[in-house]
């Protein structure tokens, strides 16, 4: 009996399996598309940044007013990449970005250096800019050399030597390669976010059509006619949309893995070279954690597919998931791996963002490990039996 109950729900699995893999949407949707827009977005976004800071780099513009030829001002004339513009009205050239920055060197500036003076230079830049507040970060660094150089010099009319200035010197050791840090900050904060959308998102189509679809349809009926059981259906149904939400999971990762290699990116741009490498164990355990969640939010969007009367309730209802699902996956968006809460471990989707935090920047910590894992495999019961109590319901079945 067991054997039989095992083969009817394998030939409903492929049956269903069959049926989704022949609409070309699906391997499109599911399959093609996570390969393809994770290294096509980082792409677009490191060649975005790439493009936005050579420009302010390489052609800064600028508005100086500066009447009285100050030492400062022919400094930053001499600075290759700066462009000065002739402005009538700098604040609103700022504003509409037609300038990065607004400076004013007052008249008696060079007087202030001479008597030893602290000396001041209004700046003003848009905040809300990123090439503006870029272009501050580059003028505060000439203004810094500059002001050394004053500061060596009058020294050096006093006979003291500069060193005085610098009685200790910092060396910076990082525990991971500069660029291998960066990227991997990125990473941990990017990636727990998009592979919960896809762990919701994966199964979504598949379960929205086995349940809903099909009684829209008028084929649940006939099939419930049959000697297969409705326990068998349901698993055979909940494992075609486990196996399609995994595919595009796996699918996802796989484009991920490319984003973060390839050469001109948003992790090469940011590091300097072609990304960094992750160990296979941090993949596998990113994995496992990513398949449970689809696994468990599969047999959720099944019960309430099942549930919802047409084709359309089903996607009224099941559209939500995302957002819910999204608000918990940023609340923890900017913690720090290494000092996340053990609290944060019971909270349903943060567990999993956290620990693939942790899992990201090598933290194996079995005791987050053990509450994550516990949790997700309860998330998984919950809502198969939830599922199994919408599909043996007639009212539910039979209602349209």
């Amino acid at each position: 009996m067991i054997k039989l109950k095992n083969n009817i729900t394998l030939i409903v699995f492929l049956k269903e399996l069959k049926d989704m893999f022949r609409d070309k949407k699906t391997i499109l949707i599911g399959v093609l598309i996570p390969i393809i827009i994770f290294p096509l977005m980082f792409f677009v976004i490191g060649k975005s940044m790439q493009t936005n800071n050579n420009k302010v780099e390489n052609n800064l513009k600028i508005s100086l007013v500066d009447n009285s030829n100050s030492s400062f001002g022919s400094y930053l004339r001499k600075q290759k990449n700066l462009k000065i513009v002739d402005s009538k009205n700098p604040d609103q050239d700022l504003k509409d970005g037609k300038i990065f920055l607004s400076i004013e060197i007052p008249d008696n500036f060079d007087d202030n250096i001479t008597k030893e003076i602290s000396a001041s230079i209004n700046l003003e830049y848009d905040n809300s800019s990123q090439q503006s507040s870029t272009a501050e970060g580059i003028v505060s660094s000439y203004l810094d050399s500059f002001s050394k150089e004053i500061v060596t010099n009058r020294l050096s009319k006093r006979s003291i030597d500069t060193s005085l200035l610098t009685p200790t010197v910092l060396k910076l050791k990082t525990v991971e390669k500069v660029d291998n840090g960066i990227g991997k900050m990125l990473l941990s904060i990017m990636l727990p976010l998009l592979l919960i959308v896809y762990s919701v998102s994966g199964p979504l189509p598949a379960a929205t059509d086995l349940g809903a679809g099909e009684k829209e349809r008028g084929t649940l009926e006939p099939l419930l006619t049959t000697q297969a059981g409705r326990m068998s259906l349901l698993w055979g149904k909940f494992l075609a949309i486990t196996t399609l939400g995994l595919i595009s999971t796996i699918a996802s990762m796989i484009g991920m893995y490319i984003a973060i290699t390839q050469k001109g990116g948003l992790f090469s741009s940011t590091t300097g070279g072609a990304g960094f490498s992750i160990g296979g164990t941090t993949i596998i355990m990113i994995g496992i954690v990513t398949i449970l969640f689809t696994m468990a939010f599969g047999a959720l969007e099944l019960a309430i597919s099942i549930f919802a009367r047409s084709f359309k309730e089903a996607q009224t209802y099941l559209s939500p998931l995302i957002i819910i699902a999204i608000i918990p996956a940023y609340g923890t968006y900017m913690l720090d791996a290494k000092n996340i809460d053990a609290f944060y471990f019971s909270i349903p989707i943060a567990n999993g963002v956290c620990l693939i935090k942790e899992f990201i920047s090598g933290i194996y910590n079995y005791y987050h490990m053990a509450i994550t894992f516990g949790w997700l495999l309860a998330y998984i019961v919950i809502s198969i039996m939830l599922a199994t109590y919408m599909f043996n319901r007639e009212e539910v079945i039979f209602r349209t």
